[in-house]
């Protein structure tokens, strides 16, 4: 009995021991939590800087532009030929400045073909021509002779042609004229023997030598004219639509020419002379030829057939126009602008020309607007930015 009453009392103990340490425990920790929330961090508030990007500008100046067209040619001679012998036989002598390469000048002796034959023909035609003037004569003598006779007879006018000889005088003047014409052939192909210069000119090859026998329509030589140079430009059909024209619409306007010989580069004017009236459908482009003014004191003159240039051609003027850099350009027709406290807007524009630094804008932009070339990856209307760049070049 006394047995079951210790056990109990034991329990009764352990249970009130367990009860006071979770009461213990309980109270920790709600000390524990009550201190943390007595001294918990408070996080100070801060405003998130605003950030304005900066941007670069360009101030709209208001004036008038000359337009300068741009393109590349080939300097070609403008006249360029082929020597034929117009006549037969050996070639019995050859200028020394007909080599490829020379030059000739106008009306030079180049080629000489054999003349013996030619000129024995024409000594054999003045006879007959000779022969026939003098057989007119005689016959014109014998038609004057028959009208007296007729007159004497006093009968009225001759029914018969014969009577007056008129066919016999006709067919002495057609023999007379033939002979004068054969003669005159005969005397044109020694003449032809001579093959001459037709004008101041570059050799570009020789296709004969002496001793040789050509036939006629055998080609001689390649001349082509070295001192008239005309380089041929082709332009896109905008470009063509900004040449400055007369009131007759002939092209005006100074071309000057830059090409490279060797390390140097030397400049040469020119002059519009005519327009090609087609278009060419395969590249859509217009071409004008320009001729090459000679520059006195110029090492080169003129320059070379055959050289490669670059071509300016002064264009038309407009009038109040504003130019601005190319990258300013947004979709090809708009621009950004700083308007009163830095605030941007959006401005369509009208591009006239496009060059591959600048544009010529005709409307949308007013002298002093600040037009924004700096890239600004999301812009909205009302945006503040700030300028850091006061002001770029025109045309940059």
């Amino acid at each position: 009995m006394n047995e079951n009453l210790e056990t109990e009392r034991k329990t009764q103990v352990t249970a009130v021991i367990s009860f006071v340490v979770i009461l213990g425990i309980i109270g920790i920790t709600a000390l524990g939590i009550i201190l943390l929330v007595i001294n918990k961090r408070v996080a100070k508030e801060e405003d998130k800087e605003r950030i304005v990007p900066a941007v670069e500008v360009v101030n709209v100046v208001k004036s008038d532009y000359r337009v300068e067209i741009g393109t590349q040619g080939v300097v070609e001679s403008v006249r360029e030929t082929m020597l034929a012998a117009e006549v037969g036989g050996r070639v019995m002598e050859i200028a020394g400045a007909l080599k490829q390469g020379g030059t000739v000048d106008k009306g030079a002796r180049l080629v000489q073909i054999d003349p013996a034959d030619y000129r024995s023909a024409l000594a054999a035609a003045e006879v007959r021509r000779a022969e026939a003037e003098l057989a007119l004569e005689q016959e014109r003598a014998k038609v004057e002779q028959a009208k007296l006779d007729w007159d004497k007879l006093g009968i009225g006018k001759p029914l018969n042609p014969l009577v007056l000889r008129k066919p016999y005088l006709d067919a002495a003047e057609a023999k007379a004229a033939s002979a004068v014409e054969e003669a005159a052939k005969a005397r044109r192909d020694v003449e032809r023997t001579e093959i001459l210069a037709p004008f101041d000119a570059g050799v570009r090859s020789v296709n004969v030598e002496i001793g040789a026998v050509v036939a006629p329509g055998t080609m001689v030589a390649e001349l082509y004219a070295s001192n008239q140079l005309e380089v041929r430009l082709p332009l896109s059909l905008e470009d063509f639509g900004f040449l400055a024209r007369n009131d007759d619409g002939n092209v005006k306007g100074e071309v000057t020419l830059r090409g490279k010989i060797g390390i140097e580069e030397y400049i040469w004017k020119a002059l519009p002379v005519r327009v090609d009236p087609e278009i060419e459908r395969k590249t859509l482009s217009a071409n004008i030829a320009v001729r090459v003014i000679p520059m006195d004191g110029n090492e080169f003159p003129l320059p070379p057939v055959g050289l490669f240039v670059n071509a300016e051609i002064e264009g038309k003027r407009l009038d109040d126009v504003a130019e601005i850099p190319r990258r300013a350009l947004l979709e090809g027709k708009r621009v950004i602008v700083v308007g009163d406290g830095g605030k941007i807007d959006f401005r369509d524009v009208e591009v006239l020309r496009l060059t591959e630094s600048s544009a010529v804008i005709h409307g949308g932009l007013d002298a002093g607007d600040r037009v924004i070339l700096t890239r600004l990856s999301a812009p909205v209307v009302g945006m503040e930015v700030e300028i850091d760049v006061v002001e770029v070049e025109e045309g940059e």
